[in-house]
């Protein structure tokens, strides 16, 4: 059994008080999932945020939203009792949630519907909680995500989504728990944007085009040459020049002997410094 606890509170150092100072966690306000294979080499890589978002542009982990109205959901183990008292099944670790979402968000939450997946829990205390398999390595808690259907706004509460966990063993947190402590908080990560690629006019000398950030239509003006791929339609690459947004967030690419049927894309997952993007599809170029 292994269980890492880190618990600091300023100003303060453990006191013998003839038993051990209970270091409790926090409320959980935010999830990330994760995929099965995904875990932290270390504690330490577990707490730093760059580790964090090399593995969230991998897609390895996939931050979610934040919630509201937390509940507990659990059922009791079962038993028959004849002479003797057997357990016939175990009860079942259930946590029960909303999140106030648009259309979008609650679109892309429902594609994990019924997903069996990782999850680290992270908590208003400013922790990260995991499983330690082995005292070394950190990985997220077992569940399956079910995402209910989307609920209408009502005078007294937003539209929102409810979710459950259903955690596929409550002892693997309980015996291999980790509670561990950033210097940095769950706000400073996101998930990848979906990008559309809108055309605004095209020629046989130029392509131009906008690029928005999804369902909040944000112009998304920082892409460079290296971000933009243009192509025929059996993916041979087209020679031209790029010219990055304008005052309006219009991009240019120039050359000669551009045609209808040209293929507009962006260079697989973008990794900025204020976002990582990737396109929904492609833009097929019409002159």
């Amino acid at each position: 059994m292994s269980v890492i606890v880190e618990c600091h509170k300023a100003g303060q150092s453990n006191k013998n008080t003839g038993a051990n100072e209970q270091c409790l966690e926090g409320v959980v306000i935010r999830h990330a999932l994760a995929t099965d294979e995904q875990e932290f080499a270390t504690l330490a890589a577990a707490k730093t945020l760059a580790t964090w978002k090399a593995d969230i542009n991998l897609k390895k982990i996939i931050p979610l939203f934040e919630i509201e109205e937390l509940a507990v959901a659990d059922t009791e183990d079962t038993f028959f009792e004849g002479n003797s008292k057997y357990k016939t099944k175990n009860g079942k670790k259930i946590r029960t949630f909303n999140c106030f979402l648009g259309l979008c968000s609650h679109d892309a939450l429902t594609s994990y519907n019924g997903k069996k997946m990782r999850i680290y829990e992270f908590t208003d205390a400013q922790e990260i909680k995991g499983t330690t398999p082995d005292g070394v390595k950190v990985k997220g808690q077992l569940v399956t995500i079910t995402v209910g259907k989307r609920v209408d706004a009502m005078p007294d509460k937003p539209a929102h989504t409810p979710v459950t966990l259903e955690y596929a063993d409550y002892k693997e947190f309980e015996n291999n728990g980790v509670i561990a402590k950033p210097t940095w908080s769950q706000i400073e990560l996101n998930g990848i944007f979906d990008v559309n690629l809108n055309l605004v006019s095209a020629s046989s000398t130029s392509i131009k085009f906008k690029v928005d950030a999804g369902c909040a239509g944000d112009d998304v003006t920082s892409l460079t040459a290296a971000n933009i791929t243009l192509k025929t339609a059996v993916g041979v690459p087209v020679t031209h020049s790029f010219v990055g947004a304008d005052a309006n967030g219009v991009y240019e690419l120039t050359g000669t002997g551009f045609v209808s049927g040209l293929v507009l894309n962006l260079n697989g997952i973008i990794v900025q410094a204020e976002a990582t993007y990737e396109s929904v599809k492609a833009l097929t170029i019409t002159i």
